[in-house]
């Protein structure tokens, strides 16, 4: 009867190993693709606060630059 329940229990335990194992190299697969990420996601986050920085710095200078846009467009007709 011992031997009935071991031979049962192998095809489950051989099948959770295998899952184990791949989920083991899908880990591993996966590690630098989260790093990638994380870099990326720096990157834009270094971009945004550029942007958002520079426009808060230049937005003087756009109401400038668009009255002065008007100004040449009445000046024309």
């Amino acid at each position: 009867m011992a031997k009935e329940s071991m031979a049962k229990e192998n095809p489950v335990v051989d099948a959770l190993r295998k899952l184990k194992d791949e989920e083991a190299e899908l880990l591993v697969k996966l590690k630098p693709l989260q790093e990638a990420i994380g870099a990326l996601e720096k990157i834009v986050d270094k971009s945004v606060k550029k942007v958002k920085s520079s426009a808060k710095d230049n937005s003087g200078d756009l109401i400038g630059v668009e009255e002065n846009g008007q100004e040449s467009n009445d000046d024309s007709q």
